[in-house]
Parts: C-alpha cells; sequence; structure tokens
C-alpha cells in the first residue's frame, strides 16, 4: 500500500450529477479560481465539520511525499469524497493513514486515531444538528449532550483490540484490519464526506444527500416537560444502537425512568413486561453506566429466556460490548415471589454469580467478576455487589403488535389484570395469589 496519488486523480469516475455537486462545493470554498488553495479550503471545512477532521484531511490533500502541494485542483479536490464512498479498502486505508501524523518508523499512534475518529464523530453530529435530522432532534429536545468525555470514550471503544498488550503503535496492516471489521466507522465516515461535499447543492438535489442511516435511532414516548435529566450522552446512544441486530436501530421507545416514576421495582416491570426488546440502563453509586440489550419481551417464568443476540454493555468510564458465548442461554431471568429461587431480573451468568442483577428488592444489584455467557466480559460495576443510582428501560425497535387489544385473550377474555400490570406485580410481590389467572369470563352467543 502507501499514497498512490499521480496520476490516478485524472482517472476518478464521476457522474454528471456528482460533478454538479463536486464543483458546486468547490467554488463555494475558492470561487473564482481553477486552484484552491489549503487556507481557504479550511476556512470554509471547519464551519461544516470538525476542525480536527478538517486539518486531517487537507494534509491529505495538500502533502505528498515528494513535496507540498500550493493549491489542487476540483479533480484533486474530489479524491477524499470518491474514496470514501465508492473507493477499495485500499484505497479508505491510504486516505486514513495519509491523515494521520506518521512517526519516524512509518507508524501511526493510538492517539491520533482516537482523536480522528473522535473527529469524525464530532462531525457527523454537527452536521445531524444543522440539518435537523428527526433523530438528532428527538435526544436533542430533552437535554441529551456529546460531551467531550463520552466521544473519546466512543472513540477509544471503537478502536479497543487494534493492538496487544500495551502497545501505543500502529502499521498500515493494522488499520486495514480495522477498517474492515468497523461498518459502524466506516458509515459515519461516508455520511460525514457525503454531506461536507454536498453542502453546497440545490435544495432539489441536496434531497439525495441527507443522512439516511440508522446510527442514531429516533426517541419516542419521553413526554416534555418532565423532571427528567438524561443519564446517556448522545455518543452512548450510538455505540449501543450500532452494535444491536439491524432490525432493531430505528427507534428507542422510552418505558421507564426511576428518576421520573419513582425507585420500584414492581413500576418498572409494570412498564416492561410484553413490550417487546428492551435496553436495561444503570447508573450505580460509583457513576458508572452499564447496560444490557435483552431481545425477548420481559415475562414472569421460573426459567431463563431470551436469544444469543443478547449483549452487555459498559458505557462509562469506558464503552465495551459483549456479546453471547453460546456456552449456555442463560440471558434472561425473571421470577418474583419464590422462596427457593432468586427475586429479581437477571441477565447472564448463573444463580447469585450474575452477568447483572437487580433485585427485587428495589436498590440494590449485582455483577460478577466473570460470566461465561458472554465473550471478553468484565464487571460492569466498579463493585461486585452496587446500589442503584438511576436505572432506565426503554423499548427497542417498533412496537410489538398487540393482538389483544380488542380485549380478547386467546380462548377466552382477558382479566382486568391484564391491562394493569404494575398492579399483578405488586400483588406477586406481596404474595398474592393470582385467582383471576387462567379464569375467563364464558364467551357469549349473541
Amino acid at each position: 500500500m502507501g499514497n498512490q496519488h499521480g496520476k490516478k486523480e485524472d482517472k476518478l469516475p464521476f457522474s454528471a450529477e456528482h460533478i454538479k455537486v463536486l464543483e458546486a462545493s468547490f467554488r463555494a470554498c475558492g470561487p473564482h479560481s481553477e486552484k484552491l488553495q489549503k487556507d481557504k479550503l479550511l476556512e470554509c471545512w471547519s464551519n461544516i465539520i470538525d476542525s480536527h477532521l478538517a486539518q486531517s484531511t487537507a494534509n491529505f490533500l495538500f502533502n505528498s511525499t515528494q513535496q507540498t502541494t500550493p493549491a489542487i485542483t476540483l479533480r484533486r479536490y474530489a479524491e477524499p469524497f470518491h474514496i470514501v464512498q465508492n473507493g477499495t479498502i485500499d484505497d479508505k486505508v491510504n486516505l486514513l493513514a495519509a491523515s494521520l501524523e506518521q512517526t519516524d518508523t512509518n507508524q501511526y499512534t493510538i492517539k491520533e486515531l482516537e482523536h480522528y475518529v473522535a473527529a469524525v464523530l464530532k462531525s457527523y453530529l454537527k452536521l445531524e444538528l444543522q440539518q435537523g435530522t428527526e433523530a438528532f432532534s428527538s435526544w436533542k429536545q430533552h437535554g441529551y449532550q456529546s460531551s467531550e468525555r463520552a466521544v473519546f470514550a466512543f472513540a477509544k471503544g471503537l478502536i479497543r483490540g487494534i493492538c496487544q498488550g500495551q502497545d501505543h503503535y500502529i502499521n498500515l496492516n493494522q488499520l486495514e484490519q480495522w477498517l474492515q471489521i468497523n461498518p459502524t466507522f466506516l458509515t459515519m465516515w461516508r455520511e460525514v464526506f457525503d454531506n461536507l461535499y454536498s453542502k453546497n447543492m440545490t435544495k432539489s438535489l441536496k434531497l439525495n444527500y441527507a443522512i439516511t442511516s440508522n446510527i442514531l435511532p429516533v426517541l419516542e414516548g419521553l413526554a416534555t416537560g418532565t423532571n427528567y435529566t438524561p443519564i446517556l450522552d448522545i455518543p452512548h446512544v450510538i455505540f449501543v444502537n450500532s452494535n444491536l441486530p439491524n432490525e432493531y436501530r430505528n427507534k428507542w421507545r422510552f418505558l421507564f425512568s426511576s428518576k421520573i416514576m419513582g425507585e420500584s421495582f414492581s413500576t418498572m416491570l409494570g412498564k416492561i413486561l410484553n413490550r417487546g426488546p428492551t435496553l436495561l440502563v444503570i447508573e450505580d453509586e460509583d457513576h458508572y453506566l452499564f447496560a444490557s440489550f435483552n431481545p425477548e419481551s420481559w415475562s414472569l417464568k421460573s426459567h431463563f429466556f431470551g436469544n444469543e443476540s443478547s449483549m452487555l454493555f459498559t458505557l462509562s468510564p469506558a464503552m465495551r460490548h459483549f456479546n453471547s458465548t453460546g456456552y449456555n442461554n442463560h440471558y434472561q431471568y425473571l421470577n418474583l415471589n419464590q422462596q427457593t429461587m432468586p427475586n429479581g431480573l437477571g441477565i447472564g451468568g448463573q444463580f447469585n454469580y450474575w452477568g447483572l442483577w437487580v433485585d427485587s428488592d428495589y436498590g440494590v444489584g449485582q455483577s460478577s467478576e466473570s460470566c461465561t455467557t458472554y465473550h471478553d466480559y468484565v464487571q460492569l460495576s466498579k463493585r461486585k455487589e452496587f446500589k442503584i443510582r438511576n436505572l432506565e428501560v426503554w423499548g427497542i425497535g417498533d412496537e410489538p403488535k398487540d393482538d389483544d387489544d380488542d380485549g380478547e385473550y386467546e380462548g377466552g377474555k382477558r382479566s382486568i389484570l391484564d391491562k394493569n400490570l404494575e398492579d399483578k406485580v405488586m400483588l406477586q410481590l406481596a404474595g398474592k395469589e393470582m385467582h383471576s389467572e387462567g379464569l375467563r369470563e364464558p364467551e357469549m352467543d349473541l
């Protein structure tokens, strides 16, 4: 591999539509000129994307192995757009490598890559804000932010595992391997450059270049005007969402927050039972943030259930995700009012050695030192036995269809308690037998 600038820029294939887009973008940065100088490019781009990404891309455009280029033509200007959109993996590695600072040994520091990934994320969010996308606006209106700490935790989470041990340097081969297994970065990268180069298009053309990926889901179900304060940042949401199965990435539905609805296990269950896939998010007393993706609807059972798309996450102080190992099927557990079995909600591990546990006696939980249910698992909380500071539950993806909305159950009419899950849970927590279970009014022939 290596820089391949030379004659390649004269052979870049562009459609007529792309040429119009690129010409408009080029003229916006350097009007009345056939060539564009670096300072003009940086002045133009820094208003659209993060300044670090603008500078890094300018390094690629204006520097070569032979000399510093004083000004660039339209075709040279268009090269990053072409590479990120349609280039080969070698092209993409060359662009990324040339955008980073090299060491004397022709390597790149992990810190440089972290800063580049963070700059791409910042640029993506900046463009989302400028476009006023539905997804970004739905989170922003409820006070969700993108703190510097969360942005860099996201970047570190995305490049975790790129090198072994305590290495601080990477080479071109490692960059290539990393790009090939990071669709989230590649998607954000493409969206950023597509929108950067289409910034000055006419409205009719711009419609084809709106941010279209579902990296950031739409937030639904959280009323405005509440005393709600987010415990997540937007980078946390993107990190989790980008690791979920594709079919669940379009929206997050607010179901429960201990800040709004109170610290009550029964209230929580009343909001999350039979609501489809969920994300459980916990902030412990040490301000550690962690979460679980639960692919099956929660229901009261005396055994484990769920499937292998179940995941655990750490979100702060570091971002990691843990996929299932397939070693066992201990993905979800929810039980109440049993003297011989644990009472509460669990994910992974085994009884008394949980990957994540929320006790029915609300306020306490557990995350064990090891958990064979998930790959590369590390303890989620700072302490094995933790106290809950905040707890949220989100419905993931579309609301499941309720076949019983008309009041019917398979085999008969529904009990009033079927519509009041919180009351049902309260009775079970109190040890009351559910006499109405299985008893329905007989159907009448009319």
